[in-house]
């Protein structure tokens, strides 16, 4: 009887201890939403950015879960390339998708800011008017 005393003790904390991190770690969940005006590209071959700030402050340490994003440019030019980048090492190539998500960034900082790099191809046509770029970040 003792002993099954002491088990269901150790079970008991075992489980609150679950809990609590459980509703730690939902509790820490949350996600945020940027928006940027892309730049006028007018030189080929130039690599443009637009900053993303990391609105609503993820805490240090909060790692992401998923991104999605939407960019918009007058027109579809050809050959244009687009980027959303969170290091200039962690890139992902969206010319062909102008609205989509990724794992790609998964296990990276919430807190690292992203932002997106265009260029024009030299057998593009310039220039080419930057309209919307956002990115919604969940961890």
């Amino acid at each position: 009887m003792k002993n099954f005393k002491q088990l269901n003790g150790i079970l008991m904390s075992t489980v609150i201890a679950f809990a609590v991190v459980f509703d730690s770690q939902n509790a820490s969940a949350g996600s945020y939403a940027s928006e940027v005006r892309l730049p006028a590209l007018h030189s080929k071959g130039y690599v443009y950015t637009a900053q993303l700030p990391a609105v609503g402050a993820p805490r240090e340490g909060q790692i992401i879960k998923s991104v999605s994003w939407n960019w918009n440019v007058q027109g579809w030019p050809r050959d244009l390339r687009v980027s959303l980048c969170q290091t200039p090492t962690r890139c992902l190539d969206i010319s062909r998708k102008r609205t989509g998500s990724s794992d790609q960034f998964n296990r990276f900082l919430a807190s690292q800011p992203f932002y997106y790099e265009l260029t024009l191809s030299p057998l593009g046509p310039s220039p080419v008017a930057g309209q919307i770029g956002r990115v919604t970040v969940t961890w």
